[in-house]
């Protein structure tokens, strides 16, 4: 496949296509536990929006690597996309850690987090779409970028809270680790997607 002639919004279309997986997958992961139940046949579906998603990573890093001129830089664009790559496999371990273990149902805290992760995925959508012309669009990007860390922060206490809960309430050793595990993977998941709206606010700093 041929490089993209400097047309900047086939390179800012890359970022939209990338984030659009990640929150495939959230919605995903979110669908396949609702209810608190596990749907493993509805999990089988988060293995090819990764399967997808790597794709897309590949081409992409290839088209940085063969272009003459990017709208940004390389350093900036490659950050983006892999930092994305990032949440979509954190989604992928979350499902794959719950088919080893024979999870079949979870609680309320991780449903909590399955939902902050999909809300995160969301408004990164809606802040890729802007970036494009980020000059013209600095307000509403930095509201989705402030949004972003707002969920996150939401994110780091539904953690510590469900942390403390499990160590001073659970007493099956086995629950403690399959729980704990998930925890902290769905805690990563946000931590990148604020991971990628700082690489985004990185870009404008510099823009500017």
């Amino acid at each position: 496949m041929g490089v993209f002639k400097n047309r900047d919004s086939d390179w800012f279309d890359l970022f939209i296509t990338s984030v659009s997986y990640s929150s495939r997958a959230a919605q995903v992961l979110k669908k396949a536990f609702e209810d608190g139940i596990v749907d493993y046949e509805e999990m089988q579906n988060i293995k090819s929006i990764e399967h997808e998603a790597d794709t897309h990573v590949h081409r992409s890093l290839k088209l940085v690597e063969e272009a003459f001129v990017t709208p940004i830089d390389r350093s900036d664009i490659i950050e983006i996309i892999t930092e994305i790559e990032n949440i979509t496999d954190c989604i992928e371990t979350v499902g794959n850690y719950t088919f080893m273990t024979g999870v079949k149902q979870v609680n309320e805290a991780t449903l909590n987090l399955m939902q902050l992760l999909v809300d995160a995925c969301l408004k990164l959508e809606e802040l890729m779409k802007y970036l494009k012309n980020y000059k013209k669009n600095l307000k509403i990007i930095d509201k989705y970028i402030i949004e972003i860390n707002r969920i996150e922060e939401i994110g780091d206490k539904t953690y510590i809270n469900a942390m403390r809960n499990l160590f001073e309430h659970e007493t099956d050793v086995k629950k403690i680790i399959i729980y704990q595990l998930l925890y902290e993977k769905l805690e990563e998941a946000l931590d990148k997607c604020e991971d990628v709206a700082d690489a985004v606010q990185k870009i404008i700093i510099s823009g500017i």
